[in-house]
């Protein structure tokens, strides 16, 4: 998950505005490997909403990972940020089926990519084709 700003300052590009964020979704996740097959999940934040929790405004954008067991931050970039914090700027949570990133107060208005694996107990093959995935995506923003 790539999140973008505009005019954003300093070495987080913070900016009056929340980052606008874009899924990639990937096979293998190895840099350079010819099957991994990198392609961009949907338009930028589609599958985003805002929702205030104890007070404080968070940004959500499913991860598209429908069933997984797990989900799990591999990195971050820039993996020196002075904005977000696991667990208290940004996060993940399950609902459902479902899992969600969030942001939340200065890392909202950073820029900052998130490298995720998804984990299934299922085969690759019961896993719903991009187009189903994004069909879903798109009925719910």
């Amino acid at each position: 998950m790539s999140c973008e700003t505009k005019d954003g300052v300093g070495s987080d590009k913070l900016a009056k505005e929340p980052a606008v964020c874009k899924l990639l979704l990937r096979e293998t996740g190895l840099d350079g490997d010819t099957n991994d097959n990198k392609r961009p999940a949907l338009d930028t934040n589609t599958g985003c909403f805002d929702e205030t929790v104890n007070g404080t405004v968070r940004t959500y954008c499913d991860l598209l990972c429908p069933n997984a067991d797990s989900v799990y931050l591999i990195k971050r970039e820039p993996q020196v940020h002075r904005s977000c914090f696991a667990f208290y700027t940004q996060g993940k949570e399950k609902r459902g089926n479902d899992w969600f990133m969030w942001r939340s107060g200065k890392c909202r208005l950073s820029e900052i990519t998130f490298t995720i694996r998804c984990e299934f107990a299922f085969a690759r093959k019961a896993f719903p084709n991009d187009e189903e995935l994004f069909a879903k995506v798109r009925k719910l923003t």
